[in-house]
C-alpha cells in the first residue's frame, strides 16, 4: 500500500469523524434543551467520568490516554454548545 492510498484512507476516516461530530453536537443541543426544560445543570461530572472510563476502555490500553484527551475536548465543546444554544434562545 502506498502513501496516497493511506492518505485516502485517512480522508475517508476524517469524513466519517466529521459526520459523527455533527451528529453528536446535534444530539448535545437536544440534551441541552431537555436540561433547560427540566431545570438540570449542563455539567454532569459523574456522567463525564463514566464516559471517559468507558471510551478509554473501548480504545484499548495503547490509545486510552489519547482518547481520554480527545473526549475531554469533545465534552467541553458539547457543554459550550448546550450553553450557547440556550443563550441564543433567550436573546
Amino acid at each position: 500500500m502506498d502513501l496516497q492510498e493511506l492518505r485516502r484512507q485517512i480522508d475517508d476516516i476524517d469524513a466519517q469523524v466529521a459526520a459523527l461530530y455533527r451528529r453528536r453536537m446535534e444530539t448535545a443541543r437536544r440534551i441541552g434543551e431537555y436540561k433547560r426544560e427540566n431545570g438540570l445543570p449542563v455539567h454532569d461530572a459523574a456522567r463525564e467520568e463514566a464516559l471517559l472510563a468507558r471510551v478509554s476502555g473501548l480504545a484499548g490500553a495503547e490509545y486510552a490516554e489519547g482518547v481520554r484527551a480527545l473526549y475531554r475536548v469533545l465534552l467541553a465543546q458539547s457543554r459550550e454548545w448546550q450553553q450557547r444554544d440556550g443563550e441564543t434562545e433567550r436573546a
